[in-house]
């Protein structure tokens, strides 16, 4: 057994999204930032190690004859045979199993529950949504603001509705540029998903996003301005960045090809 190959399936290249977490609990603490420091590790360990690495194996389970099919993600643990389907659902149950102990352990009941949410969201989109049209775009979204309601959590009782809708659309922003390097890539046809989509229609989505982060803005305003700012710098950043040749496109490249 090659421990490589079952640490490629954790897929660290997409812990990125844990900067949700981590601004949750930045934005929303009203004290010293190095007493969430312990808690923001611990959930890492737990919901991105753990969780997370059990969600993904699971995903590339499902995804394993259309990765088969494709020119690059072929040769990913799953259908190149590396891990056999067995010991990734071993693996995959082992990591959630743990995951949820610690976060019941440490937390209590209430982010447990989230985490259980988190599962049945990643599932819902797994079998049911992602064989739907933009629906499935939306349910991959879902999970962001979600991270972001995580660290929330961890700091205070308050739920930030505005700052969740701004994360949301910005998620789904990001979405929609991930779907655009697809179809331009070698082996889109794997995916049979996507030839429900053209650049032009997911570009007009990502307009209408901003559009509406804007308009959250204003609702919001002036509570989180700072945050507002940041966030609508990263939207333009990271979603139209993405038109152009440059570090966003291979991240991208790297991030959802490989």
């Amino acid at each position: 057994m090659n421990f490589a190959h079952y640490i490629r399936l954790i897929k660290f290249r997409y812990h990125i999204s844990f900067i949700f977490v981590i601004l949750g609990a930045l934005i929303l603490a009203d004290g010293p930032v190095y007493t969430i420091i312990s808690p923001l590790l611990i959930v890492y360990l737990s919901f991105n190690i753990c969780l997370y690495g059990g969600l993904y194996t699971l995903n590339d389970i499902a995804d394993i004859e259309s990765d088969r099919r494709h020119p690059k993600k072929k040769n990913r643990p799953l259908p190149s045979g590396k891990v056999s389907v067995q010991s990734a659902y071993f693996f995959a149950f082992t990591l959630i199993s743990i995951g949820l102990a610690a976060a019941y352990l440490y937390f209590g009941k209430s982010i447990f529950l989230l985490y259980v949410f988190f599962i049945l969201v990643n599932q819902i989109y797994t079998h049911i949504a992602k064989k739907m049209p933009y629906l499935e775009i939306i349910a991959n979204s879902l999970t962001h603001p979600m991270r972001f309601l995580l660290g929330a959590m961890l700091v205070t009782t308050r739920i930030p509705f505005f700052l969740l809708l701004a994360v949301l659309f910005f998620a789904f922003a990001v979405a929609c540029s991930r779907r655009i390097i697809e179809i331009k890539a070698p082996g889109w046809e794997a995916r049979s998903i996507l030839k429900h989509y053209t650049a032009s229609n997911l570009a007009a989505l990502q307009f209408v996003t901003l559009s509406l982060t804007i308009f959250v803005l204003i609702l919001d305003y002036p509570a989180y301005l700072a945050w507002y700012s940041i966030d609508i710098a990263l939207f333009l950043i990271f979603v139209f960045g993405a038109y152009l040749p440059g570090p966003v496109m291979k991240f991208y490249k790297y991030s959802f090809l490989n």
